[in-house]
């Protein structure tokens, strides 16, 4: 039986999961930054630059390139390019979200129901950007637009999740009492 009068919050959490969930997080954030200077410096993060990317659309980025359009030549992506794209990054995502769903989980604030909201969130949108991506690629380039937003809002949604993280660990790190 559960016993209802003790749940299971960072509070309570032996400081050595605290600080697991600390550094999970941290690197987390370093490495999802990671990704979109990567997605800024590939498609410059506008419906355009990442229907390019997809599509095989010459842009003009400036930088590298063939000389003639200042940016890099792309190709449209194959049927396995875009099966190893959706592949590695729904299930690396789906683990991402996941820790730091289990850390939101483990909050006491805000209150739940908007805690449940920022869990399934990243889940459900990740699954729209995978389609709206085949989609773009495969029907119509302006899919990048609901790329693009389903995508805004993972990113926001994981710097969401994990100022709450960061935030709680250190007030129960830093003895303040509960809100």
């Amino acid at each position: 039986m559960r016993d209802a009068g003790r749940q299971l919050t960072w509070w309570a959490a032996p400081a050595l999961l605290r600080t697991l969930a600390r550094w999970i997080t941290i690197v987390q954030i370093v490495g999802y930054t990671t990704s979109l200077v990567f997605v800024w410096r590939t498609t410059r993060m506008t419906p355009a630059g990442v229907a390019a990317r997809y599509r095989g659309e010459s842009l003009e980025f400036g930088g590298e390139g063939d000389g003639r359009t200042g940016g890099p030549m792309q190709f449209p992506k194959s049927l396995p390019e875009m099966l190893t794209i959706t592949h590695t990054h729904i299930l690396s995502m789906a683990v991402i979200f996941a820790l730091s769903g289990i850390g939101v989980a483990l909050c006491t604030w805000p209150p739940e129901r908007w805690r449940r909201l920022l869990i399934a969130e990243p889940f459900g949108a990740l699954l729209v950007s995978f389609a709206a991506m085949w989609l773009m690629r495969f029907v119509d380039s302006r899919f990048a637009w609901l790329l693009e937003a389903s995508s805004s809002l993972i990113a926001l949604t994981f710097y969401v999740q994990s100022y709450l993280i960061l935030r709680e660990l250190a007030r129960v790190d830093g003895g303040e009492e509960r809100a």
